[in-house]
């Protein structure tokens, strides 16, 4: 078997439908090491969530989808933006996972994860999202760690007309949006979409210790413009321009018996704002050969601010303290990359990039100066077909970032033709993951009349990035029409795991156990700290910033995917992950971050008279969010979509009942502090 001449992408950004090699039974991967390629060739394991896995799944928000990715694990929580961890080690900020749209990074500097509910897009804008299930710094380098999440979206060159959605649900919730794309004959080919929605994640409630839990809820507009020009047979120019705006509602109600929360944290809206700017160039020399040029530009501004009132917290005080989460952020980057046949046998990428982000937050850094920083890196990748059934891929990035020095990620990867219809794939190499800003300069704290009274995240000692060697086996088939089958097992060995730990400052009022101060490790207070200022005793604490030790993360996963014309279709995914800590690890809760068991299925029928019924089953076993997270038990979680396409034969207008979560509440990311709630809503799309 040969398994054929390659196509190069600019970074992942080419659209999905701009090539009718997406529509063949096996369809082109764009994210694993920056080249479209088959599945059986590509280096690395990829879950392709397709336009019909998005529909049939119900989902309204862009994160839930990936809990159709074996291995992922999916958490929403009312104190941010939901998470998405890959074989463990999650926590309320999914820092590991590298995530794009369009091949563009969308992660948040100041801790380097996924701001999900602000992205500039929304579920109706995408194609298909492409998902590497392993680390992946040789293709992206560091951060791209547990994984990549490359969010395909939907090419105005493939549209035309008018559509409408409409949702509406319980407690509040609604989601509408309108697409209106530019003629087919227009020499530029654009589209622009707007959407707003709203919803209740979270309601508050008084636990059995009778202190009240937090609450949220959020509102959101977001718009989007895109533009694609073919100027000529060689040379293609896209740009995007995207908002996304809104309030965020979060705090704890006044209720229950224990007010200290009420008192540091009040139910109060936050302003959000986010900015993206894309501009793309590629020239194509040949079928195999193309050079591209993008820059883009992410920016977010958050304002959220309060009034503690500490009377009656402390000897002679007798007012209030004004507290906010004020942030400004932005980040420009730069990346050129060309592609070719060098021989007739070898296509080989070259590539290089620069990133500049500057975050302002007197909040997390304790001064109103903004901090920057900068990175480049140098990226390549070559594929060698040495004979008709064996390929062998080399591909590494070295770069360097101002948080973490010189970083080199390499991987190899042999594909393997046993069959023509199927390839087996085994891959090695290194990948990082560099400090976020507030791991290496973080200083959150809170003010009274000048002085501090509380600390919060400390980075007041260098830390060192994340390392992590794997190994894979993996085999893809395809050994009947409409049947596909992924699976592969791995082992990923971490080292220098970084995170925070809790510790009590050295001026606490009461005597501290050695092993519980700060100062054990170096940490100080500011020379304005003072003890009989202090919220509480409570407020003595500080989080740090630490190399934590070592562990390997074990297992094995497989999906099969299975569809039949006028039928319908049946994509099964489980994972099994274990984690086994060494002597060094200090915090043990890591073993129990991975649940041991997951499970995801999407069921999807055909009905006569153009119904279709579809049902998703989402299972985890036992597991332990870390940080601000907890245990959550075995959970269960099924949701029910039925829907009726009517107009012309043909036409996309559909009306569609969804249920999500039936039956009981279930607990998510803390067992006894986060309830998610049902939620029942109709849509209505029309498409002229």
């Amino acid at each position: 078997m040969t398994f054929g001449a390659l196509a190069s992408v600019p970074g992942g950004a080419l659209h999905a439908s701009d090539s009718a090699a997406f529509f063949d039974d096996i369809p082109l991967v764009l994210t694993a090491s920056r080249l479209a390629q088959s599945p059986m060739l590509a280096p690395a394991p990829v879950t392709l969530i397709d336009r019909e896995m998005i529909e049939a799944s119900g989902f309204t928000e862009i994160h839930d989808l990936l809990r159709l990715v074996p291995g992922f694990q999916v958490a929403d929580w009312p104190g941010g933006s939901p998470t998405v961890a890959n074989h463990g080690i999650g926590d309320a900020y999914d820092r590991r996972i590298k995530v794009m749209i369009d091949g563009r990074t969308v992660n948040n500097p100041i801790w380097g994860d996924t701001q999900w509910d602000n992205l500039t897009i929304r579920i109706d804008d995408i194609e298909r999202i492409e998902v590497v299930r392993s680390a992946n710094g040789g293709a992206y380098g560091a951060n791209a760690f547990q994984g990549v999440v490359n969010i395909i979206t939907r090419s105005p060159m493939t549209e035309d007309g008018y559509s409408v959605i409409s949702r509406f649900g319980v407690d509040g919730f609604y989601d509408h949006g309108v697409r209106v794309n530019g003629p087919a004959d227009s020499p530029v080919a654009w589209r622009l979409s707007a959407s707003t929605r709203s919803a209740t994640t979270f309601e508050s409630f008084v636990r059995s210790n009778g202190e009240n839990e937090l609450q949220e809820g959020f509102s959101r507009e977001a718009l989007n413009l895109q533009l694609v020009s073919q100027i000529n047979p060689q040379d293609r120019l896209s740009l995007n321009f995207g908002v996304s705006q809104g309030v965020d509602t979060r705090g704890y109600p006044e209720m229950g018996t224990r007010l200290r929360n009420f008192q540091l944290d009040p139910v109060q809206d936050g302003d959000i704002r986010n900015q993206t700017v894309h501009a793309a160039w590629t020239r194509s020399y040949s079928t195999t050969s193309e050079l591209s040029l993008q820059y883009f530009y992410q920016g977010q501004q958050a304002r959220r601010a309060w009034e503690i009132d500490v009377r009656g917290l402390g000897e002679g005080r007798d007012g209030t303290i004004h507290a906010d989460r004020d942030i400004d952020v932005s980040a420009h980057n730069l990346e050129a990359q060309l592609s070719g046949q060098i021989l007739p046998s070898v296509q080989a990428l070259i590539g290089a990039g620069v990133r500049h982000e500057r975050v302002r937050s007197a909040a997390y850094f304790d001064t109103d100066a903004a901090l920057t920083a900068t990175y480049w890196q140098t990226f390549g990748n070559l594929t060698w077909q040495a004979t008709d059934a064996l390929a062998l891929n080399l591909g590494g990035t070295y770069e360097h970032h101002d948080y973490s020095g010189k970083l080199f990620s390499p991987r190899l990867a042999l594909n393997l033709a046993v069959s023509p219809d199927a390839a087996l794939r085994v891959s090695a190499g290194k990948a990082y993951r560099a400090p976020s800003l507030i791991e290496s300069h973080g200083l959150e704290t809170l003010r009274e009349d000048g002085a501090v009274v509380q600390i919060g995240y400390n980075a007041a000692q260098p830390v060192d990035p994340e390392e992590m060697r794997f190994f894979e086996i993996g085999l893809v088939a395809r050994p009947m029409k409409g049947l596909a089958v992924d699976v592969r097992v791995f082992r990923e060995a971490y080292s220098g795991y970084l995170d925070s730990q809790s510790c009590r400052l050295p001026t606490a009022a009461v005597p501290v156990p050695s092993k519980e101060r700060c100062s054990d490790v170096g940490v100080f207070p500011p020379a304005d700290w003072s003890a009989a200022n202090a919220l509480t005793y409570q407020s003595a604490k500080t989080k740090r910033f630490l190399n934590l030790g070592s562990f390997v993360a074990k297992g094995g996963e497989y999906t099969v995917d299975w569809r039949k014309q006028g039928w319908g279709r049946v994509v099964f995914s489980q994972a099994y992950i274990t984690l086994n800590a060494s002597d060094d690890l200090v915090d043990r809760d890591i073993e129990l971050s991975a649940p041991q068991a997951t499970t995801s299925l999407l069921f999807i029928k055909e009905l006569p008279e153009r119904w279709r019924a579809s049902l998703g089953y989402y299972h985890n076993d036992d597991m332990y969010w870390l940080n601000q997270g907890d245990r959550v038990p075995n959970r269960d979680r099924i949701d029910l979509r039925l829907a009726k396409r009517f107009g012309p034969p043909g036409a996309e207008n559909e009306f569609a009942l969804v249920m999500q979560n039936l039956g009981e509440i279930y607990t998510e990311f803390h067992e006894g502090r986060y309830r998610h709630e049902p939620l029942i809503y109709a849509s209505l799309r029309l498409v002229w």
